[in-house]
C-alpha cells in the first residue's frame, strides 16, 4: 500500500495509508467513491425506515460511521454500510420499549448503538473475533435465510400501501391477504416493475450495477409520471444540516 513500516500506526491504520497514497489510485477510488454513495444513499434511508426510524437518520448515522473507518479501518477495499439484520433486530428490540413515543424511539436506539458499539470494542481489545469461527455455515444459512423472509413478509405493506400487523409472519401474511381488495395499484404496479427489473436484468447482465439502476430508473418514473400525486408514497423533504451530537438522556415514563 505505499506506507512505510515506520509511519504505520497500528490505532489509526486509516490514517497511515493515506500518507502513503499513491496518485494512480485516485481515478479508481474517485469512481468506486461515487458509485457507493449512488447506492448507499437510498440504502441508508430505507434500512433507517427498517429500524424504525426516520430516514434521515441513515444519513446522519452513515456519515459518522464512514469518517471513523476512514481513520481506524484496516482495508482499503472494504465497503461499510448498513446491514438489514441489524436494523431488522433494532426494531425488534427497541418498538416495544418506545410504546409508540418517536423521541422515545429515538433515544433508545441511540442508547443502542453506543451499547454495541461498546461491546464491540471490548471485544476488539479482548481479542474475541475467534468467536464468530465457532459458527457453523447451516446456522449462518439458516439466519440469513430466516433475515430475509422477515424483511420481504415486512415490506409486503409498502408494496400495496396497506397497513399489515400481526407478531408473526403468518399473521403478518394473513392481515396482508385480507386486505389485497386494499392494495393501492401504483404503488403495486411500480413495486412489481423494479422487481421484475431486478431479477431479469440482473440475471442477463451480471456485470452491470442493477439494484443502482433500479432505484434510478423508479426515481426518475416517479418524477416524470408524477406518481406522486397519484397517491405514490415519497421519502419527500429530507431535512438540511446535522442534529447536534449528544449522548441519549434517559426518556421518562410514559
Amino acid at each position: 500500500m505505499g506506507t512505510s513500516r515506520s509511519s504505520f500506526n497500528p490505532l489509526t491504520p486509516g490514517i497511515s495509508a493515506l500518507r502513503g497514497y499513491r496518485r494512480g489510485w485516485l481515478r479508481g477510488d474517485m469512481v468506486a467513491g461515487i458509485t457507493v454513495a449512488a447506492y448507499l444513499i437510498p440504502q441508508v434511508m430505507a434500512y433507517a425506515e427498517v429500524a424504525g426510524l426516520a430516514p434521515v437518520t441513515g444519513l446522519w448515522a452513515i456519515m459518522a460511521s464512514l469518517l471513523v473507518y476512514t481513520v481506524f479501518g484496516t482495508s482499503r477495499q472494504l465497503s461499510v454500510g448498513p446491514e438489514s439484520s441489524t436494523a431488522l433486530m433494532t426494531a425488534v428490540a427497541i418498538a416495544p420499549l418506545a410504546a409508540g413515543d418517536p423521541g422515545r424511539y429515538a433515544v433508545l436506539a441511540t442508547a443502542l448503538a453506543l451499547l454495541v458499539g461498546t461491546l464491540c470494542v471490548l471485544g476488539w481489545l479482548g481479542r474475541l473475533g475467534f468467536l464468530a469461527d465457532l459458527l457453523s455455515r447451516p446456522v449462518l444459512v439458516g439466519y440469513m435465510a430466516g433475515i430475509a423472509v422477515l424483511m420481504i413478509v415486512g415490506q409486503l405493506g409498502k408494496l400495496g400501501r396497506v397497513s399489515v400487523s400481526g407478531e408473526s409472519i403468518l399473521a403478518q401474511l394473513w392481515s396482508f391477504a385480507d386486505q389485497l381488495d386494499r392494495i393501492h395499484p401504483p404503488t403495486l404496479l411500480l413495486a412489481a416493475g423494479v422487481l421484475v427489473f431486478l431479477l431479469v436484468v440482473g440475471r442477463t447482465l451480471p456485470r452491470l450495477p442493477v439494484p443502482l439502476i433500479g432505484v434510478l430508473l423508479a426515481t426518475a418514473v416517479t418524477a416524470v409520471f408524477s406518481l406522486r400525486d397519484r397517491g405514490v408514497k415519497v421519502i419527500g423533504e429530507v431535512p438540511a444540516g446535522f442534529p447536534t451530537p449528544g449522548f441519549p438522556t434517559c426518556p421518562g415514563p410514559t
